[in-house]
């Protein structure tokens, strides 16, 4: 009988944990592929926008990324961080600013070069540095040097990050980085083959002719716009006697009744389902759902003359009814929300959940809302307004983008809202140039903290997309991080507080709690989704 996992997960800050409870599955099998060669048949939903760790934002390149790459760390099936190049999970010292970490000598490129040291201190230097345009480059926050790097003010070469020697790397924190080990595994924090990156320059990570490997596949058949590529077997991956599956075929679908549909017919093993297709398929041993830290929002770009209004923003968020959205609208065991925070982050001293602790920041109030709109357009000086949302063009976001399309063109009066759907890598290049009045978006967890998805909305965050800013925020949101950051008990408090000012000012409005829902053939065994990255195809076999 294989085993698949029915996820429900809690992280906690700095250690996570993963609840698994497993379901039975029946015995259908899918011959198609025959007994010798162990190939597996994947649906994506997006097109991959890019294989450039220092440019990658989004879950289809990460997860590209983490099949064909490896770093320091990796995260274990609980969400843990555990060794993967590095020989151990490394103990900081110097009161928390210091970590040395020992790598393994038998890790290599796909080219044969060892994996060494310096290929870290390449890539984080890489990424760090402003002339790249890494959207990501704030996960080096607390590094040694970086604040100054990041306005300019000193080189890249000068992060806190040096190779002592080929199989020895050493980090130099400004403060303490309580979650540390689990940004170390997420594949912004991979290496780079230095002589190869330098020699590709811009194509480096645009196809799969120009990238280099030091994971369990390679990538192959991807010219930057395919929706089709494969995971082809690494004979020079460290553990390749480990890997069991010889590919992985991946094709792009975003229309989930064709996904039901190629699933059921035996052309693909794993398909994404979302809406009321989850419903339909709720008695199937074969559906697998996962439940985990992630917000799907609306966020506002603040240079435009309307979402300028702080009220125009909060009337808005009055309107939303979380619960509605989520039980009626997408019907796909996404969860209500009552902030931005979502649950499923604890405390790693207390236990408790940040969202719980929190409380409900926002409820829904139609004739609040109706009344902010008409304060708001007084104080803008007009009678109507026109603004267009932005959506990728799935079915889920055109399902919801209509919805909320009609909310706000029944509730407030002289509003009318245009829908403007476009592929997802689209939608990720309009937003990151703040080419958008409102945008359908969402977060999930990248380490087990709430900072993670306050600091979206920092006046200099990279990914502050909609440019908010507050100073009272911003204050807490640092004092968070560098003066109470060896006091957990101030330093939560002063994140609880951050999240009450971001809620009263609305620079996003939080839509529901995601979840993803997907069917696997019960011939798959050993697929995780666990509360952190993608799955790791190298731990997968078919029967």
């Amino acid at each position: 009988m294989t085993m698949k996992k029915w996820l429900t997960t809690t992280v906690a800050a700095g250690a996570l944990m993963l609840t698994l409870a497993a379901c039975s599955t029946g015995s259908k099998k899918d011959e198609s592929t025959g007994d010798k060669k162990q190939v597996l048949k994947v649906l994506e939903s997006a097109e991959l926008p890019t294989m450039d760790l220092s440019q990658a934002t989004d879950v289809v390149s990460f997860s590209a990324i983490s099949q064909v790459m490896e770093g320091l760390y990796e995260f274990a099936d609980d969400s843990t961080s555990a060794p993967a190049i590095a020989k151990e999970v490394a103990t900081p010292t110097d009161d928390g600013k210091k970590y040395t970490i020992e790598l393994r000598d038998d890790a290599k490129w796909s080219n044969g070069d060892p994996v060494t040291a310096n290929d870290f201190v390449y890539s984080w230097k890489r990424t760090a540095d402003p002339k790249t345009g890494s959207e990501y480059a704030y996960l080096f926050d607390g590094f040694k040097n970086y604040s100054a790097i990041s306005k300019g003010e000193k080189p890249a070469s000068e992060l806190g990050v040096k190779a002592v020697d080929d199989y020895t790397l050493e980090i130099d924190l400004e403060y303490p980085i309580p979650y540390l080990s689990s940004l170390l595994a997420k594949p912004t924090f991979y290496p780079l083959n230095e002589k190869y990156v330098e020699e590709k320059g811009k194509e480096y990570g645009t196809s799969s002719d120009n990238m280099i490997y030091n994971g369990p596949f390679t990538l192959e058949d991807w010219d930057g716009t395919s929706i089709t590529w494969k995971y082809v077997k690494n004979d020079k991956y460290r553990d390749a006697k480990n890997v069991k599956l010889d590919e992985v075929n991946v094709q792009v679908s975003k229309e989930i009744g064709t996904n039901v549909n190629l699933f059921k017919g035996g052309e693909t093993d794993i398909a994404p389902i979302k809406g009321e297709y989850v419903d339909q398929e709720k008695e199937n041993p074969e559906l697998v759902i996962r439940t985990y830290p992630s917000t799907s929002y609306l966020q506002y770009n603040t240079e435009n003359q309307i979402f300028a209004n702080k009220n125009a923003r909060n009337a808005i968020t009055k309107l939303i009814d979380s619960d509605q959205i989520a039980k009626n609208i997408l019907k796909d065991g996404s969860k209500a929300i009552n902030a931005f925070v979502p649950k499923g982050i604890s405390n790693q001293d207390t236990g408790k959940d940040f969202a719980e602790e929190a409380g409900a920041l926002m409820k829904t109030d139609v004739e609040g809302g109706k009344k902010l709109w008409e304060q708001a357009k007084k104080e803008l000086g007009i009678d109507s307004a026109s603004i267009t949302l932005l959506t990728s063009d799935t079915d889920s976001a055109k399902k919801l983008s209509e919805y909320i399309q009609g909310l706000l063109t029944e509730n407030l009066s002289g509003l009318k809202v245009t829908i403007s759907s476009v592929p997802f890598k689209n939608r990720l290049d309009q937003m990151s140039k703040g080419d958008f009045d409102v945008v359908l978006a969402g977060w999930a967890a990248t380490y087990a903290d709430p900072y993670d998805f306050l600091q979206l909305l920092r006046s200099d965050g990279e990914q502050n997309y909609g440019k908010f800013k507050n100073e009272e925020y911003d204050k807490l949101l640092n004092d968070s991080a560098t003066t109470y950051a060896t006091d957990n008990e101030k330093r939560w408090n002063t994140l609880l507080d951050a999240q009450k000012v971001f809620m009263e000012n609305s620079p996003v409005t939080p839509l529901y709690q995601s979840s993803e829902a997907f069917l696997v053939n019960d011939r798959v065994e050993g697929l995780v989704y666990r509360a952190l990255g993608a799955p790791y195809y190298k731990n997968v076999s078919v029967k």
